[in-house]
């Protein structure tokens, strides 16, 4: 993908720059290749763009001396078998080194191209605009595929344990169904979901729980993100990066196996179509045959299946990119079926329990380049989703203390949808200013449909418990809901990153419309909701010499919330605003990156319990939440084979306005400490090893704060050896297989958290 980067002279300028082959004196100070590049192009006046991944993670050690620009650039490029070549003049492009000319190409492939460095030191998600993180003025983590495989993260919850800021699976550790995201003590799983830059448009239950295989990185974005993104969580959001075609030939394939019948297959494969075309192609696959840790009886486990394919094209010519990316998911699981708490009984029965689901999407990443200053990017999708659920749920316990009655509650879920995201890029360069503007307009449209119905079920005796049963939903069961919603949104954004010696402003202002429609037909009524919002940003970084960028940025976001009030008003949005100030350190020369972040975010109609009596049941948008904390977050690539992620996140999440009596009160399974500590080394002779602890702070059970769940701190470990083609790992989650529960609202509603899990893994690259 073209994306000019470095610019800044005059493009009056740049068209009357001195010949290449002029000596000039350069001074240009290390750090990220994409910086050093934009420092050389600014001081010989000339044009720069090239394709961002070229560059990603890359440091430089600068520059100084005199130079003819080809050997300028050549000092800085040769190093990551990069070359720069002018195709205007003025005008240049940066493009992978060729030792042989594309005819005579050794047959060999190259064996094994990575997805990236272990720390990545530049994002997009912060801006939309490939940026090194300690410019964009929020804090923005980036998990890359190295540091994922590092720590055997299968999942993207997994991923995030090392993250700050970010609590996965409130309900309960052990949840297999979806990701439960909370980022900033606000819920993030729906309008926080995101995959290559657009919204996954999550329906209920309908989410594809993408594997961490399909992913070159997670990108997490803390803060409001509204004036970029539209309607979107206060927290921020999780944007999943799959996984690209390759120039270099890639071919893997893994087996994994281990604790409680887990047993997976992988296959990525990739590269170009020939040795002539400007065509790649790759092909990942996964698929997994499981059991959990809970168990019905000594031959049947709650089961966690899983297929997926992802193929993947793209072609590209000097102005011209485009990238097709699809896949196809299916899952297989037994839904919410859980032990009754204190009991490690099932309610459900391995014969009934299913949450069947099967997800299809198709889409396209384009850009093209207009000339030396502009290019126009498209990026698209179309997703599609299909849900079986079924599922027993625990009524009261009877008076003799082994009776648990039953109900059975079975759902049909569909949803489809569009979005589109079009932007135009370009850099103008006034009063000494470097001005990275970005204009966008984006569109999504979502519709489905949910289907309930409810009937009783045979009790389940907790000391005698029978599984197995032919449970059948019966003709007259009661149907609950039966509703088809369409949803839209569309709007305008405008961005503009200004950067004048070591200062940067970022600004930025969205306007967004949205309409939601519902069609109840189980009570045959209709509702619609529609309007507008305004969102924008405004941030200030600074860059001292020794790579310390201090930054304060403001920012607010929006969210509709569905639903009527008594008087049969749809509700207000959600609004948020938030300030936060931070540094982030990132010491010249290196693979590190530190950042502190303080913030202070606000919310406000927050949907809360209608006080009138004669009301009930229906809600009223009254309510406020605030949350303010610091997050430390360290990212670190040592040369003495160390590699370091450290966290720590103080959340304090207050509820000042709310009708049910809570005032002053923290939201329910919310923690006010989090803390991790990863530390992997690399040994000589092919082996490697890693151990990291994680801390889950106590949180309130219940709304008015009466009763605590109990903090928990968790041991993972790791051992890896590589030889040839070859690498054996083994890991494990929860090493010292620490028991922890979760409850909430009361201490009937409680889940057990993650067993110990150990997990072998042979790797083969060809």
């Amino acid at each position: 993908m073209l994306v000019l980067l470095a610019l800044t002279g005059s493009l009056a300028h740049a068209q009357n720059a001195p010949s290449p082959a002029e000596l000039r004196v350069f001074q240009v100070t290390p750090g990220p290749l994409v910086t050093v590049l934009q420092q050389i192009a600014s001081q010989a006046h000339v044009l720069l763009g090239f394709d961002p991944q070229l560059a990603r993670g890359l440091q430089s050690p600068g520059l100084a001396g005199r130079y003819n620009l080809p050997a300028a650039f050549a000092a800085v490029l040769q190093p990551h078998g990069l070359q720069a070549y002018e195709d205007a003049p003025g005008s240049f492009q940066i493009r992978r080194e060729w030792t042989l000319p594309p005819a005579h190409m050794p047959a060999t492939p190259v064996v094994g191209e990575e997805s990236g460095p272990f720390v990545a030191l530049d994002d997009t998600a912060g801006t939309k605009t490939l940026t090194p993180l300690a410019r964009v003025p929020q804090s923005v983590s980036v998990i890359t595929a190295e540091d994922m495989r590092a720590r055997d993260a299968r999942s993207v919850p997994q991923a995030l344990q090392y993250t700050p800021g970010v609590q996965i699976n409130n309900y309960g550790g052990n949840e297999v169904r979806n990701d439960w995201l909370v980022l900033r003590g606000f819920d993030a799983k729906l309008t926080g979901d995101y995959r290559d830059g657009l919204s996954q448009m999550p329906y209920d239950q309908i989410r594809a729980r993408v594997p961490t295989y399909a992913l070159e990185r997670i990108e997490v974005v803390r803060g409001p993100v509204s004036s970029l993104y539209g309607q979107a969580a206060p927290g921020g959001i999780v944007n999943r990066v799959t996984k690209r075609p390759t120039q270099t030939v890639l071919r893997e394939a893994a087996l994994q196996a281990g604790s409680f019948d887990f047993r997976q297959a992988y296959l990525d494969l990739g590269g170009p179509w020939d040795d002539s075309s400007n065509g790649r192609v790759r092909l990942t696959a996964t698929g997994r045959v499981s059991g959990t840790q809970d168990k019905y009886d000594g031959t049947h486990r709650y089961r966690d299946d899983l297929a997926y394919v992802a193929p993947a094209f793209s072609w590209h010519d000097a102005d011209t990119s485009i990238t097709v990316l699809t896949h196809y998911q299916y899952d297989r699981n037994d839904g919410e079926s859980r032990a009754y708490y204190p009991t490690r009984v099932l309610v459900g029965d391995y014969r009934y329990d299913r949450n069947q689901r099967d997800f299809f999407s198709a889409g396209y990443l384009f850009e093209h380049r207009l000339d030396a200053a502009w290019t126009v990017r498209q990026n698209a999708r179309y997703q599609r989703g299909n849900m079986l659920l079924r599922n027993l749920y625990a009524g009261t316990l009877q008076a003799d203390g082994r009776t648990l009655p039953r109900t059975q509650l079975q759902s049909r879920e569909w949803a489809e949808g569009v979005v589109v995201d079009s932007q135009l890029e370009g850099v103008v360069l006034a009063a000494g200013l470097r001005h990275t503007l970005l204009a966008g307009v984006d569109v999504r449209r979502l519709s489905g449909s949910q289907h309930y119905r409810q009937a009783d079920a045979p009790s389940l005796d907790l000391r005698d418990p029978r599984y197995g049963l032919d449970i059948t939903m019966p003709a007259d069961a009661t149907t609950v809901l039966d509703v088809r919603q369409v949803s839209s949104q569309w709007g305008l954004y405008a961005q503009d990153q200004v950067q004048g010696g070591r200062w940067t402003l970022t600004l930025g202002a969205r306007r967004d419309g949205y309409r939601d429609a519902t069609e109840d037909r189980l009570n045959r009524t209709r509702t619609r909701a529609d309007g507008h919002a305004y969102t924008w940003r405004a941030g200030l970084s600074y860059e001292f010499a020794r790579g310390v960028a201090p930054y304060l940025s403001y920012a607010t976001a929006f969210s509709p919330q569905p639903g009527t009030a008594y008087d049969g008003d749809t509700f207000e949005p959600n609004r948020s605003r938030q300030v936060e100030v931070g540094v982030k350190i990132q010491p010249p020369q290196s693979q590190s990156l530190i950042t502190l972040a303080l913030f202070d975010l606000n919310q406000r109609n927050v949907l809360t319990t209608d006080p009138d009596p004669a009301h009930l049941g229906f809600s009223v948008a009254t309510g406020k939440v605030r949350a303010h904390g610091a997050e430390l977050e360290a990212r670190i690539r040592l040369e003495a084979g160390w590699d370091v992620l450290a966290a720590y996140t103080y959340n304090n999440v207050e509820i000042l306005s709310d009708e049910a009596g809570t005032r002053g009160n923290m939201p329910v399974v919310t923690p006010r400490h989090m803390a991790s500590l990863w530390l992997g080394r690399s040994f000589g002779a092919g082996w490697s090893a890693g151990l990291g602890v994680r801390y889950l702070g106590s949180t309130y059970i219940d709304a008015a704060n009466t009763m605590k769940n109990n903090g928990a701190a968790m041991v993972d470990a790791s051992l890896g050896y590589e030889f040839d083609q070859w690498r054996l790992s083994v890991d494990a989650t929860n090493l010292f297989d620490k028991q922890a529960v979760v409850c909430r609202n009361d201490r009937a509603n409680c889940r057990y958290g993650a067993e110990r899990t150990v997990l072998a893994t042979v790797t083969y690259r060809y």
